[in-house]
């Protein structure tokens, strides 16, 4: 296996952005949230960035428990997101979501 981090070239990745670049015109010729989009953007690269890193980190790690954590965070923010998407609030609501998760996980393998 190979142990090299692969670089984008900055040319690679602005081309990746002319289709962001294109909706962000008609939304601001839209008048619609522009400067919503643009910070969702910023922050979505960032993001990306940073989860490149860490997976990096944790793909190089022999430690079950790292990628044991890292599931189980996945999950639970998943569940936290989807649970974003409805105006009911409540505690229990969190744990039935995750539940969800973990059986549609386990049900696919």
């Amino acid at each position: 296996m190979i142990n090299a981090v692969q670089t984008i070239p900055l040319l690679n990745l602005s081309l990746s952005f002319i289709p962001v670049i294109i909706v962000l015109i008609v939304l601001w010729n839209w008048k619609l949230k522009f400067k919503n989009s643009v910070y969702a953007v910023l922050r979505m690269l960032i993001q990306l960035m940073l989860i490149g890193y860490f997976l990096a980190y944790i793909f190089e790690a022999d430690n079950s428990l790292i990628v044991l954590v890292v599931l189980a965070v996945m999950l639970f923010s998943s569940s936290v997101i989807a649970l974003r998407t409805i105006n009911i609030t409540g505690s229990v609501l969190y744990l039935v979501s995750l539940l969800n998760h973990v059986t549609k996980r386990l049900s696919i393998n």
